[in-house]
């Protein structure tokens, strides 16, 4: 409550004319670092929660949970007797050598760390680590509710994996049915897929009531996080037998239908890896068949997070196109390859028109992929009208927060106005439900009719802006972040 007071202080200062945006290029790092932290950035789209997590927390749950760690492969082990290569990880996190030596190989923090590429080390961290969150997803949600709040960011969509065993199991158990998709629907819901509909559910009040209950919500003691609105996307993997990846996907749509907290689908894993992309044009067909082109469940699909060091000139022609034509995807995670598509920029302006927003995630495409600065898409797909927004992907993995994101877009010349674009975005393209408190995203020189003149107030007037506020929950989140938005350009005045 302090937060929004100050808040509403600041807004109440008078209505002189705002000054001319602020130079991002004239800031010291330090400067850059403080503006990009207290700058309301909108929201979070593109965040894997189990990867957000930095390895000192993963190291302090192993401790209090008793784990072991194996220190010839420095990864997590269960609980166990000390010896030879396993070791407590009470003893580890006392050791200097192997603790620091633990870090690194469940982060990106040193290059070619255990010899291996950013792109390996990376995707190999997740079983390394993997333990240590395993029975803590909620103390996972609470801790990146936390990180945005403390970088004034108030929107969470969380990529989680619900009923992940359950769903590949029965895939494989139902079989494969040669690409008949709706026999394969069919047999899913014969085998009994809805039952894992009402698990799902029980599990994600579950993790909800575990992360409030790590943020004291509700107490005179209630942490940051809590103010965070939080929605979830069904992570589904990408390169498990085709049958378990259509049983998620047909599970995920029917958890979207059932359950208003989960908004939306991803494809997760590296989309290089060879099963992967042996199957994307199937895996495409699934999506755009299961969610009827989007109708029944949007999709922000991983495409595109491709270059030269992992793929070849055909894997990066088409991948981007797929997802938006044939899988019908609202947004692309990374979409690093779009410039690489046949036809791009005839690509690129139709999901300007069709408002297809791309998750860009800067340092991840820099460590896994190797593409940065001036070789980043970042700048070419403003250029072309392609809505945008900045994001992490795995922040503690790659060591990283969403602040340091959006000071390196300006280091590499985005302007303030970019990066405001970018913030007020993170909620206009959210899968929150409800009417926008703008007609035109993107561009934001249009306010809903209802709420013209008023955005940026403390509160709505009673009436019709009241009512939009009441029943649509992005026109809210949209208020809020406005609102936020208006106090800290009015304090640098």
């Amino acid at each position: 409550m302090k937060l929004f007071g100050m808040i509403a202080a600041l807004a109440a200062l008078s209505a002189t004319p705002a000054l001319a945006a602020p130079d991002l290029a004239k800031m010291t790092s330090g400067e850059l670092t403080a503006f990009t932290k207290a700058m309301p950035k909108g929201g979070e789209l593109h965040n894997h929660v189990s990867g957000a997590i930095f390895p000192e927390t993963f190291l302090k749950w192993a401790v209090e949970d008793g784990l072991c760690v194996d220190v010839a492969t420095l990864a997590f082990r269960p609980p166990c007797t000390p010896a030879g290569d396993l070791k407590s990880a009470a003893s580890v996190l006392a050791n200097d050598v192997l603790r620091s030596a633990l870090y690194d190989s469940l982060s990106t923090r040193q290059p070619g760390f255990g010899g291996r590429s950013g792109h390996d080390q990376f995707f190999s961290a997740f079983n390394r680590f993997g333990l240590a969150g395993d029975k803590r997803p909620g103390d996972e949600l609470a801790q990146v509710l936390d990180d945005l709040a403390r970088q004034n960011t108030f929107y969470l969509e969380a990529m989680v994996t619900p009923q992940a065993a359950p769903a590949v199991i029965l895939g494989v158990q139902v079989g494969w049915k040669d690409g008949d998709l709706a026999a394969q629907k069919q047999a899913l819901i014969d085998a009994g897929l809805e039952k894992l509909v009402g698990a799902a559910i029980a599990q994600t009040d579950a993790l909800e009531g575990a992360a409030r209950e790590t943020l004291k919500c509700g107490t005179p003691q209630a942490r940051p996080g809590c103010q965070v609105t939080v929605r979830y996307l069904v992570q589904t993997n990408r390169v498990a037998p085709l049958a378990s990846t259509f049983a998620q996907l047909q599970l995920g749509v029917a958890l979207v239908q059932a359950d208003k907290r989960w908004v939306g689908l991803h494809l997760v894993a590296p989309e290089d890896h060879p099963s992967a992309l042996a199957n994307y044009s199937q895996h495409m067909k699934m999506v755009g068949f299961l969610t009827e082109q989007g109708r029944l469940a949007p999709a922000a699909l991983h495409a595109g997070e491709l270059s030269f060091k992992y793929a070849t000139p055909a894997d990066m022609s088409f991948h981007v196109g797929e997802a938006v034509r044939v899988a019908g995807a609202r947004r692309i995670g990374h979409g690093t390859a779009l410039p690489h598509e046949d036809g791009a920029e005839a690509l690129a302006a139709e999901m300007a028109a069709k408002g297809v927003l791309v998750e860009v995630n800067l340092t991840s495409n820099d460590v896994i992929l190797e593409v940065s600065g001036a070789h980043h898409p970042y700048a070419w797909l403003r250029e072309r009208g392609l809505p945008v927004s900045l994001s992490t992907d795995d922040a503690g993995i790659l060591r990283i927060d969403l602040s340091h994101e959006y000071a390196r877009a300006a280091d590499e010349g985005a302007s303030y106005g970019d990066l405001k674009r970018s913030a007020r975005n993170a909620i206009a393209y959210s899968f929150l439900a409800g009417e926008g408190l703008w007609t035109d995203p993107n561009i934001y020189r249009q306010p809903a009719k209802a709420c013209a003149g008023q955005i940026g107030a403390e509160t709505p007037r009673p009436g019709a802006c009241a009512d939009l506020l009441a029943k649509s929950d992005k026109a809210r989140e949209q208020w809020r972040h406005e609102r936020l938005l208006k106090a800290f350009e009015a304090a640098r005045r």
